[in-house]
């Protein structure tokens, strides 16, 4: 029975080994996991490692708690109802019985997608386990969750959900196409193919004929010579066997004659064994040096398709939303550009000529088979069915696992990526125990998964090997006697039996091959899945080029939801005139960020619009958008390179001049010609060789010789020490000159140059206005004010 992962848009989760050794006692011999999620939260409501786990009958939830794990168990034939619900801050899954309820699974919110189709495929494996709900029509789900995350987005074909965490619907992901469609990637190289397809033809041809010239060297040079002479030792031992006294010089005559060898004959056979010999060796030269060639082509042409490849998927994560990193963790990400296109460029260079060789070698060897002798050739294919159906069976659970191994690679991958940046936290808090077992725990389970694939082409290799040696078995038996009969030659047999046994070698190999062909329809899936994935923001058709912005802004009733049910913004209106600097203020969470991110299209409105000098900012180019907006994020964000190439990345062509005047106008000159190599200093990874303040001052001065018609800045002052922030504010005051300039602030001293502030308060507007005017009126604004100032005071004192 299929495992449901295969037709459903949940993930089946590898289940690691140490989990299944603790639920040895609850399931029988044999029997899998056909619906396994991990959770982040146990059933005591602890954070950690949490399992909800189904059998063909059983129902387990399992939550590690030191030496005594919690787990729950109960038949899937005695459940009556299933229910999720979404709670304030997590998640929880109940089922019930005739006699009780238990609750099988507790998750946060960052599951919530995973977690919301698993109720259907608990329902699908209750009904199996208990046929009187196959007779009636009554749903068992009650309640849901997530509901419209990741915008509802629903596949075109299908109309599921498609989860946040695929960019595409993997129920209409066709995996047979996937290898079909990573081969149109070669037709750029088709003279290359072409060369190297001609190559394969002779050299494989070339390769197939020493099992005939074994036959004429058996059948024309050796078996005459022996044959001969066991004539003489037959006439000479005839009195011995038949007991008479001695043999007639008449019949030793004849048999000699029968066995004579002239001189010339004797020259013409050594000849003829020469000639034999230098045939030979002349294929092995000519086989070994066209392989070489052919295999010097195929790794250009496999290294030129992964390198278009590569590139594509880079170009596609550039045009994909924010959403899309949102939802997805980096070393994930990372995973799909090395890893996945590497097992790729492994495939096409490697296992794809293999591939072809080995087909090519066949229908070349079934010719020859059935030329020599056809009844032979029958048997010699009597095994292939049976190979087929193996080599199918297995590739269908190595791909099942693969793909589980692919999640665990590049859980490791993702832990890494978000453990090294921070290893100052780590260090600072203790915890590199800590983070040490979480480390330990994704290797067990990439262990137990590695493991599984060893048993399973374990188990595989001895199978195939026992299908051919069947077949080899009955080629001897039925040959021999040809032979013996006198219907078959000896060289006939031997070249026979060369041939077969050059034909279980490429069916054992594309055997063999299964598992790379896995491995590469996984990587294949994982790479489309992101070159596949549309961008929730991109140009609409018939986009225009924004014209030169003067800076007019209008909010006209721009509501935003991350998730459906969840506004961050409702209803925003208000307008900016060009050259206002408007002030962002208002409690954490009140959706000043998310404005920003509107202004800059990371995400698009859902309802109203934001326009731009009359311009809808979803009508216009992304790229002439962006192209006039500065932006000067709280926590900067620095390439690793030098100083005057990050001050220049978003003016690739500015001189050292524009640079140096840039830098001037962020008050960062002077600390610049102070660092070793001055504007050639490499500041590190993030810009980990400069200080905080420092790196502020950079991306200022990035934003300053961009030269944005809007700028942006988020927070820009709150990491930095009060000298450093009256240098920030004076390049402050320089850069918004001229400039529309939204602020956003929480320190509200630096929101004092605003020609406006607005306030946010729960996704509305709550306040707008002058400094003095919100002050006398006394609102929220007015209230923020009065306690930075009392926290002031208590700072000074």
């Amino acid at each position: 029975m299929e495992a449901l992962s295969e037709t459903d848009s949940t993930p089946q989760e590898g289940v690691p080994e140490s989990v299944r050794r603790s639920l040895d006692h609850l399931m029988r011999s044999g029997e899998e996991f056909r619906l396994s999620v991990s959770s982040d939260i146990g059933l005591a409501g602890r954070y950690g490692a949490a399992w909800l786990l189904a059998t063909d009958s059983l129902l387990i939830a399992f939550s590690p708690n030191g030496e005594t794990p919690d787990i729950v168990h109960l038949p899937l034939a005695d459940i009556r109802s299933v229910e999720i619900r979404e709670l304030s801050g997590s998640g929880v899954m109940k089922v019930r019985t005739e006699s009780r309820g238990a609750t099988v699974a507790v998750f946060s919110k960052a599951l919530i997608g995973k977690f919301s189709s698993v109720p259907k495929q608990l329902e699908i494996l209750v009904k199996e386990a208990t046929p009187e709900w196959r007779r009636g029509e009554g749903e068992l789900v009650e309640g849901s969750v997530g509901a419209g995350r990741g915008k509802g987005k629903r596949c075109e074909r299908c109309n599921r959900v498609i989860p946040h965490w695929w960019g595409v619907c993997p129920a209409c992901l066709d995996k047979r196409k996937l290898i079909t469609r990573l081969l149109s990637y070669t037709l750029p190289h088709r003279g290359m193919v072409a060369l190297s397809l001609t190559l394969m033809l002779v050299g494989t041809f070339i390769g197939l004929t020493p099992p005939l010239l074994m036959k004429s060297l058996v059948d024309d040079v050796l078996t005459p010579v022996i044959t001969g002479a066991d004539a003489v030792s037959r006439a000479a031992l005839t009195p011995v066997i038949t007991g008479a006294d001695a043999v007639s010089g008449a019949a030793l005559k004849a048999a000699a004659a029968e066995a004579s060898v002239s001189p010339v004959t004797t020259a013409e056979r050594t000849r003829q064994l020469g000639v034999l010999v230098l045939l030979l060796l002349l294929v092995h030269v000519a086989q070994n040096g066209l392989g070489a060639v052919r295999g010097y082509i195929m790794a250009v042409i496999g290294q030129k398709v992964t390198f278009d490849l590569r590139n594509q998927v880079y170009r596609q994560l550039h045009r994909l939303s924010l959403s899309f990193y949102n939802e997805r963790e980096t070393g994930r990400i990372m995973a799909s550009v090395t890893q996945d296109v590497g097992r790729l460029q492994d495939f096409i260079s490697d296992g794809l000529q293999e591939v072809i060789r080995d087909v090519l070698t066949l229908l070349i060897i079934c010719g020859i088979l059935f030329y020599l002798n056809s009844g032979l050739a029958a048997l010699v294919l009597l095994p292939t069915p049976f190979l087929v159906l193996a080599t199918l069976k297995f590739g269908k659970r190595l791909h099942a696992i693969y793909r589980g191994l692919w999640r665990r690679w590049s859980g490791i991958s993702a832990l890494l990526a978000d453990v090294i940046p921070g290893v100052r936290v780590v260090k600072a808090f203790a915890q590199e125990g800590r983070e040490v077992i979480k480390f330990e725990g994704r290797s067990e389970a990439l262990l137990s998964g590695e493991l599984r694939v060893a048993r399973i082409r374990s188990l595989f290799s001895p199978v195939m090997a026992f299908l051919t040696s069947i077949g080899t078995l009955i080629i001897w038996w039925v040959g021999g006697e040809e032979v013996i009969g006198g219907s078959l030659s000896l060289g006939e047999f031997l070249a026979f039996t060369q041939y077969m046994w050059r034909f279980y070698g490429p069916v054992e190999s594309l055997c063999r091959l299964n598992h790379r062909f896995q491995r590469a329809a996984t990587s294949a899936e994982r790479v489309f899945e992101v070159v596949d994935t549309p961008p929730d923001v991109d140009d609409r058709a018939g986009a225009i080029q924004m014209p030169r912005i003067d800076g007019r802004v209008v909010f006209d009733g721009a509501s935003f939801a991350y998730e459906t049910g969840s506004p961050v913004l409702n209803e925003l209106d208000f307008t900016v005139e060009p050259g206002e600097m408007i002030g962002l203020a208002g409690h954490s969470g009140a959706g000043k960020s998310t404005l920003i991110n509107l202004i800059c299209r990371f995400y698009d409105v859902q309802e109203g619009a934001i326009t731009i000098d009359g311009h809808d900012i979803r009508d216009v180019t992304l790229k002439s958008l962006r192209d006039q907006l500065g932006v000067v994020l709280q926590d900067p964000f620095l390439f690793n390179g030098t100083v005057a190439e990050n001050i220049a990345y978003g003016h690739p062509t500015a001189s050292l001049d524009d640079i140096v005047s840039a830098a001037k106008a962020a008050n960062c000159h002077e600390f610049v010609l102070d660092l070793p190599d001055s504007y050639d200093t490499l500041v590190g990874e993030r810009g980990a060789r400069v200080s905080g303040g420092e790196r502020q001052r950079i991306s200022i001065a990035r934003a300053i010789l961009r030269d944005p018609r809007i700028l942006i800045l988020d927070e820009a002052t709150s990491n930095v020490d009060t000298e450093t922030e009256v240098q920030i504010q004076e390049a402050f005051e320089r850069l918004i000159k001229g400039r529309t300039t939204f602020a956003i602030a929480h320190r509200l001293s630096t929101l004092r140059h605003s020609s406006r502030l607005l306030i946010l308060d729960k996704g509305r507007v709550s306040e707008i206005g002058t400094h003095e005017e919100l002050i006398e009126a006394g609102g929220v604004y007015s209230r923020l004010c009065k306690i930075q100032t009392d926290m002031s005071k208590i700072r000074a004192w």
